[in-house]
């Protein structure tokens, strides 16, 4: 049998597909959106460009559950899907004493230029690798009561230098989960990046006479990305360096930070050496030694044993059916009536590493990039390349264990999976559901999602402000990277990567797609008891290298 006839016989045992000559965008035809939006929000932009003279290809849902077993085999055969082989990738196991070291690092207050942040601050194991919030909030946390409290670590954490308690920290706090298996780039901006030929570019690279970055040469040999990556957060004012030493360079400023570890600055003693001896053979202190102990540490959180990798390992009990139906949907092409969820996400992190631009909502402090708005943009990828093709693109995102790492998009402004499948569906009508818009004018129509993240009420409630008050221009912001996304789609702006027009796909459909997501969770991230190896706590605190090792606890004062 042929490839053709296959793809043929897939279609009708799976799907039915519906062509129309859609000249409106929303799913029930009557040119109003959920929202009340125009029918721009298939992204036409009113001159019948976009969506609306386009097939549109519906899946049924109910057709898809047949024969679900066979056309999911049939699949994985065709495009020689594996699980992942973790043992062929030399990662680092969390017993070794670089991974150890790593481990006191990253719960180590004083890497923080002000004491009051460390790395686990914004990525704690038992909160999904991240922080469970929007926006992370870096050096000098409060509580609600504004009670300086550093080790209360996501919800009811709040910026305590703003006199409005927002996040100043611009974008969402990525997983360190499967960081090891990431050798392309890291950061949503992809600023930290592998070239070909294994050297790594930085954002202390130095430029060449055409404006391209070189190696970044303060790197050691061999450096690898997880480690080159470590060496930023610390220089971040908003996430861990605060106002220390704010006129210094990024190598005088861990030249600095690496004394409170050697024991050559009389107001830092500590047995740090020793842990460096260990795991180094000697007790020299280095911020590189640093650096590599703590991608050591990253590289070593490799939580990849989920439903999804055991059904591939031939375990056919391992999914539902539901699942097995939103696995077809989400690795089957669009041409074929799937989802086409994998031309993007693929590859063993079900993430193609590059940079796209999908218009997801944009709100918070921004990267300082012009807007029409009171608060700037994020202009993404451009920000590192200075090419404004690059607008609006970020890095895709691992999808591995993406259920436990809520809230989604490079600001956290969508909570559910359905939110975010429903973006692809639609980017402006899901924009305008999310902040209850109406003819463009946002909070209108209900109670807004937005207003329901966990952070955002928070917030609304700490200060009594409105949710329109706290963000007023979110809405504006968001839209207007949809306007982009339309006019990158139409031809009327270059862009690098836009996201294509995806099949309409039905709630039914949805609830598949987010059902094979869910399949891809390691249960080991969802049990105390699994994660204890990563994780410093009170038990740990007696035999902490010194005195300010940060113990996360809850907003209920419970250890994390």
């Amino acid at each position: 049998m042929n490839k053709y006839m296959l793809i043929g016989m897939l279609m009708i045992n799976s799907i039915m597909i519906e062509v129309s000559q859609a000249q409106q965008g929303p799913r029930n035809n009557d040119n109003q959106g959920p929202a009340g939006g125009d029918n721009r929000g298939n992204g036409n932009d009113g001159n019948n460009k976009g969506r609306g003279d386009r097939p549109v290809i519906t899946v049924n849902p109910e057709q898809n559950l047949e024969n679900v077993e066979q056309n999911l085999q049939t699949l994985i055969v065709d495009q020689e899907l594996s699980p992942i082989n973790v043992t062929d990738l030399s990662l680092p196991n969390i017993s070794e004493p670089k991974a150890q070291l790593g481990k006191k690092l990253f719960f180590a207050k004083n890497l923080g230029g002000e004491e009051s942040a460390a790395c686990v601050s914004c990525h704690h194991p038992t909160l999904g690798g991240g922080d469970d919030l929007s926006l992370p909030v870096g050096v000098a946390a409060v509580d609600e009561f504004n009670i300086s409290s550093h080790n209360l670590l996501g919800a009811g954490r709040f910026n305590g230098i703003s006199n409005t308690n927002l996040p100043a920290v611009p974008r969402n706090s990525p997983t360190v989960f499967n960081l090891g298996l990431n050798t392309d780039s890291l950061f949503w901006d992809g600023r930290v990046e592998t070239q070909r030929g294994g050297a790594i570019i930085t954002p202390d690279s130095d430029m060449d006479d055409n404006g391209r970055r070189l190696p970044d040469a303060n790197l050691p040999e061999n450096t690898t990305l997880a480690a080159a990556q470590a060496r930023f957060p610390i220089t971040s004012a908003e996430e861990m360096r605060g106002e220390f030493l704010p006129d210094v360079d990024n190598q005088s400023l861990r030249s600095q930070l690496t004394h409170r570890f050697d024991n050559s600055d009389g107001t830092y003693q500590s047995t740090w050496p020793i842990d460096f001896e260990q795991a180094y053979g000697d007790a020299v202190v280095t911020f590189d030694r640093i650096a590599d102990a703590l991608g050591e540490y990253e590289r070593s959180m490799v939580f990849v044993n989920s439903p999804w990798q055991a059904y591939l390992n031939g375990d056919s009990t391992a999914l539902t059916l539901q699942q097995k139906a939103g696995a077809w949907l989400f690795f089957s092409s669009k041409q074929e009536g799937g989802a086409g969820c994998s031309a993007c996400h693929n590859g063993p992190t079900l993430s193609s590493r590059r940079n796209r631009l999908t218009a997801y909502p944009q709100f918070g402090p921004g990267k300082g990039n012009p807007s029409d708005t009171s608060t700037s943009h994020d202009f993404g990828r451009e920000n590192v390349t200075q090419n404004e093709k690059d607008r609006y693109h970020f890095r895709v995102p691992t999808l591995l264990n993406v259920a436990v790492t809520a809230p989604y998009g490079h600001a956290g402004a969508y909570q559910t999976l359905e939110e975010v499948v429903n973006h692809y569906n639609n980017p402006r009508e899901a924009i305008n559901r999310l902040f209850a818009a109406q003819g463009d004018q946002a909070f209108i129509n209900g109670v807004a999602p937005f207003c329901q993240l966990p952070q955002v009420a928070d917030l609304m409630q700490k200060n009594n402000q409105s949710c329109e008050d706290l963000y007023p221009d979110a809405y504006a912001n968001s839209i207007a990277t949809v306007e982009h996304l339309e006019q990158a789609r139409n031809g009327d702006v270059e862009a690098s990567s836009p996201l294509r027009f995806a099949p309409r796909l039905s709630n039914e459909v949805v609830v598949q797609i987010v059902g094979f997501l869910n399949s891809l969770t390691d249960p080991c991230i969802e049990n105390r008891d699994c994660l204890s190896p990563w994780i410093v706590d009170e038990m740990n605190e007696a035999n902490f290298p010194d005195q300010n090792p940060l113990i996360g606890i809850d907003r209920e004062s419970n250890a994390l």
